[in-house]
């Protein structure tokens, strides 16, 4: 918790002259002063959780046990660590995640949360290790140092979420990111758009996601192993008609995509399925005899 800073007395005559020139060459060879008096600010962390029907004491840091427990928080959590420890766990956060992390720990967890909601450092939600089921509303990020990312971690997950967007900043860090990384794992994103990513990791992965590129940009990345790429419920995926990327990566991938503008890119894809173009009639059943024509009727 950040403490009151201590009351300044007033300073008058020539000690008030001295500190005041004192402070003036200070601020000469200090670079962005402003920013760094910002920077050494602690913040307040503040949540309204439960662990197991308890209510969780204050700090930055809510926990469970080494038991399956139920961490609810009916609050915005700000500048929180959520962590559920060993033990099968479901984790709700009925509020935002501003600068926290909710982490499942070992387990089958569930995890669902609001939006992630980075403003002066990353949200995070995260499965840890086990087949974990994650749902979070939308994953916006703004930066590396203001990452708004989901992970499955290992084991066989289930991620949904809302739209995923937000520039990376250096090396290609943070922004928004909903990545599966190892396991099978089973994504479902909204619109992926103004520079969101979302990365299936190893082994074969089903990324399914309502657009991409539509306005700005995206990026789907399947990484190894046989992969599908789709739309919602295998429908056809549409890229662009702004910047985007479909990367299957290595294995036997099939991608259910289409392109509808030369700015994107789709690659690595082994099968694509084609739809019928759009107005054209049904073919008939392979095999199926043509109906004979009706004979004409008789001048009588």
């Amino acid at each position: 918790m950040s403490s009151t800073p201590p009351s300044r007395r007033r300073l008058r005559g020539s000690t008030a002259l001295a500190a005041l020139l004192a402070g003036a060459a200070a601020a000469s060879f200090t670079v962005a002063p402003a920013q760094a008096a910002g920077a050494g600010k602690a913040r307040v962390p503040m949540h309204q959780c439960w662990v197991n029907g308890v209510s969780a004491p204050p700090g930055d840091t809510v926990g469970g046990t080494p038991h399956d427990d139920h961490i609810f928080c009916d609050s915005d959590i700000q500048n929180v660590t959520v962590w559920g420890g060993d033990g099968d766990d479901m984790i709700e956060i009925r509020g935002l995640v501003i600068d926290s992390a909710v982490m499942g720990g070992e387990g089958k967890d569930v995890i669902r949360a609001k939006h992630l909601v980075p403003q002066n450092a990353t949200s995070m939600v995260r499965g840890n290790s086990g087949p974990d089921i994650i749902k979070v509303a939308t994953v916006r990020g703004d930066g590396a140092e203001r990452g708004a990312v989901v992970h499955g971690d290992g084991g066989d997950d289930q991620i949904t979420t809302g739209s995923v967007s937000g520039a990376p900043g250096n090396f290609n860090r943070g922004g928004g990111i909903v990545t599966g990384n190892d396991g099978a794992d089973t994504i479902k994103t909204g619109v992926i758009d103004f520079s969101g990513r979302v990365l299936g990791g190893s082994e074969n992965d089903r990324i399914e996601a309502a657009g991409l590129g539509p306005e700005s940009g995206g990026l789907i990345q399947s990484g190894p192993g046989d992969d599908t790429i789709s739309g919602p419920g295998g429908a056809i995926l549409t890229v662009g008609p702004h910047w985007g990327m479909v990367d299957a990566g290595v294995g036997k991938d099939t991608c259910t995509v289409k392109s509808v503008s030369t700015r994107t890119s789709i690659a690595a894809c082994e099968i694509m399925p084609k739809a019928a173009p759009s107005g054209a009639k049904p073919q008939a059943p392979s095999g199926a005899k043509p109906a004979a024509p009706a004979a004409a009727p008789s001048a009588g």
